[in-house]
């Protein structure tokens, strides 16, 4: 029978990318790391990882000790929490990757109570408007708005939530309220650098793409509310990520039903490869209570992780 430490190990190096970031997240010597990895796979007779100075990945023969792996953890821990109070606790690193409006606005005000319920789970959060690859950052989970092309990530809906065209009022009042495509297309626009281009829906029911005249490029989604505000043009936001501003009368939205592609749940992922772990489960139910008090949540608490190619 291996050692659970050197178990826990292989499965740090797996979840964290690498040797010295597993050392860094059990506090740990990275000669003792590499001393413990080194002891099972001589046990196994089978290397784990392909390593060199640069890339550090699972072998195949690692991939199916892994698979087979994270569920007897996982029977572990719960065997442990059944006898012993208190360990239901989380424990060891969790690295997510969110917009920075979804940690701002509804992770941040309710994190307290998460984490003074688990004290040792150590949170690392990757608050980025870009894509951040799962696999190659060392990314747990992540929460993401909007369409999943991806199919090879294990994805649950969070929330429903629309895009929507907002600006101030003062823009609206100065340059007139839009009610069709042409009357959005002939506004000024503040854009992120990827929203070049809109498909809208016409007077006639049809879709056209459209590009605005965009006149002001700005590099996060926050900088993009930012700018609405002052009342330099229309923006494309998620709604739920403005609810407060346009409920303040800092924002409008601008020609309801105009957005072809409004849809933009809300989803919460991780890689098929990663182990569904304690840690994973766990803040998902966080996120999940999170947005069941934001509103327009899933209803299915038990819904479990299906692909994301959808």
């Amino acid at each position: 029978m291996h050692s659970v430490t050197d178990l826990e190990t292989f499965m740090a190096i797996v979840e964290r990318g690498g040797i010295s970031a597993a050392a860094e997240a059990l506090g740990l010597a990275p000669a003792t790391v590499s001393h413990r990895l080194s002891k099972l796979e001589n046990a196994l007779r089978v290397k784990l990882f392909h390593r060199d100075s640069r890339h550090f990945r699972l072998s195949s023969d690692g991939r199916v000790y892994l698979e087979r792996l994270g569920p007897a953890l996982d029977a572990l821990r719960a065997a442990e929490s059944a006898v012993r109070p208190g360990t239901d606790m989380l424990r060891g690193s969790l690295r997510i990757t969110l917009p920075p409006w979804v940690l701002a606005t509804s992770v941040m005000p309710r994190l307290p109570s998460f984490t003074a319920r688990h004290p040792d789970l150590h949170l690392d959060f990757l608050a980025t408007d870009r894509f951040v690859n799962l696999a190659d950052d060392g990314v747990d989970a992540a929460i993401r708005v909007g369409a999943l092309p991806d199919g090879s990530l294990l994805a649950r809906k969070l929330a429903d939530n629309q895009r929507i065209l907002c600006a101030a009022p003062s823009y609206l009042d100065r340059s007139g309220r839009p009610k069709t495509a042409t009357d959005v297309a002939d506004r000024a626009w503040v854009c992120l650098p990827w929203q070049r281009q809109w498909r809208l829906h016409t007077a006639h029911g049809e879709i056209k793409s459209f590009s605005g005249a965009n006149r002001i490029t700005v590099s996060s989604a926050d900088s993009l509310t930012d700018a609405a505000i002052a009342g330099l043009g229309l923006v494309v936001k998620s709604r739920l990520a403005v609810a407060e501003h346009l409920e303040a009368n800092r924002l409008e939205e601008a020609a309801p039903g105009v957005l072809a592609e409004a849809d933009a749940p809300i989803w919460f992922l991780r890689a098929p490869h990663a182990v569904r772990s304690a840690r994973v489960e766990g803040f998902y139910a966080f996120m999940r209570d999170v947005m069941r008090s934001d509103g327009d949540s899933e209803n299915d608490n038990a819904k479990p992780f299906t692909s994301s190619d959808r």
